[in-house]
């Protein structure tokens, strides 16, 4: 019977296999030996090792077991306890996490505050009240909510005539458009404090303005009444000059943007006894360079000063036959706003139409002047001048006629000069 090759027959003896390379039988039994050594070394190392880690790293072996097993002992020599696993951080409900949210009108209560710990008391008053009374926070929420829908409504300007141009009588009243004659440079101002009469406060700050800024300004409300104020006015750099009687020529386009420039840097502060608006008389706007028209906004805020009774009207076309006489043009503004006018000191008018002649004798003059203008023009229909004061006797529109019959029907007062 034929035997495989490399086969031992039984009582044989095992014969060293010329082709093995390991062919000392002497280094397989060392070998072996060595391999024992090692696992029992192994076995002592972990023997002597570091208990396995109690906290999650039970599992791990090896060199990373040892590791966290002395990192588990120095923090627990150090009072920190990783045996038990983190707790989950506390979650709070909704209502905790999302703050208290105020009805609109105690938000502008408590920001009118000046004093951080004042708004915050009362921050907490009133959530505690809203808290003890829900019934009460639902009613009042409900306002807030509808007040905002109000206040989101399109703004529009009161419409006025198309032959009279319209503005707040806080602008007529005031020295905010001086009566500026070509010689005299504007002044840069800052926090000045403007002429006015009682009961109004302005002050401004930026380049001065004077009748002709007035003029321009006029004409951009008078676009604006057909548009909701926040949104754009267009115009025309040409419409806007011809309105105004003027050419429209190269050096007019200029002077009228540096005129919407200047009405756009100055600020405003203009205070009443049921408003308070400061800013820029408009936002700003866009020229197209190559059309010439233009795109400006006013603040819808400045609305507030046409409510209330709180604005006037003038007759274009006087003061358009008025041209450059600038005091004449700041008096027919203001004596617009007035129904029936008591006497004024000549003070008093050198003030609102901002007059900065020192010369008594020649201040007095310039007015005298100027009502005589008006008379000229068919506004005035006489006056009076006296030696500390002047009187005047003005036509009237038949809303101011309807309203002097109205004031008459009531009992009278004693008036006071101005």
């Amino acid at each position: 019977m034929c035997q495989n090759r490399g086969s031992v027959a039984e009582g044989d003896t095992m014969q060293p296999d010329p082709d093995r390379y390991d062919d000392d039988p002497d280094d397989d039994l060392e070998e072996q030996a060595d391999e024992g050594d090692d696992a029992d070394a192994w076995a002592d190392d972990e023997t002597d090792a570091a208990p396995a880690p109690v906290s999650g790293y039970k599992t791990l072996g090896g060199d990373l077991g040892r590791a966290m097993g002395r990192l588990e002992k120095t923090l627990a020599a150090k009072g920190i306890d990783i045996s038990q696993p983190p707790k989950a951080p506390e979650r709070r409900s909704m209502e905790e996490e999302r703050p208290f949210v105020l009805p609109i009108m105690d938000e502008e209560e408590i920001a009118a505050m000046t004093d951080p710990t004042a708004r915050a008391e009362k921050r907490r008053q009133k959530i505690a009240f809203y808290t003890q009374f829900p019934n009460a926070y639902e009613h009042y929420m409900q306002r807030s909510r509808a007040l905002e829908a109000e206040r989101k409504k399109p703004v529009l300007l009161e419409p006025w005539a198309n032959d009279r141009r319209a503005a707040p009588n806080i602008i007529y009243r005031s020295a905010l458009f001086p009566a500026l004659n070509t010689k005299q440079s504007r002044r840069y101002v800052e926090n000045h404090k403007v002429y006015s009469v009682s009961g109004l406060d302005v002050t401004f700050t930026g380049k001065q303005f004077d009748q002709s800024d007035l003029d321009v300004y006029l004409e951009i409300l008078n676009f604006a009444k057909a548009v909701p104020l926040g949104q754009p006015i267009k115009f025309s750099a040409y419409s806007l000059l011809k309105a105004l009687g003027r050419a429209t020529g190269n050096a007019n386009h200029k002077w009228l943007h540096a005129v919407l420039v200047r009405l756009r840097g100055g600020t405003v502060e203009m205070v009443t006894e049921k408003a308070r608006f400061f800013g820029g008389l408009i936002e700003g706007g866009i020229r197209d360079e190559i059309t010439k028209h233009y795109e400006v906004t006013i603040n819808p805020s400045y609305a507030k000063f046409f409510g209330f009774g709180l604005w006037s009207s003038i007759d274009l076309d006087q003061r358009r036959q008025l041209a450059q006489k600038s005091t004449a043009k700041a008096l027919h503004a203001y004596y617009s706003t007035h129904t029936d006018p008591a006497p004024h000191r000549y003070d008093t008018l050198a003030g609102i139409v901002g007059l900065e002649n020192k010369n008594r004798r020649e201040m007095k003059a310039s007015l005298i002047r100027a009502h005589e203008e008006l008379k000229r023009v068919g506004f005035l229909l006489d006056y009076e001048a006296g030696r500390d004061k002047i009187a005047i006797k003005a036509t009237m529109t038949p809303g101011q006629q309807q309203h002097l019959v109205r004031k008459v029907a009531k009992v009278p007062k004693p008036r006071k000069t101005p």
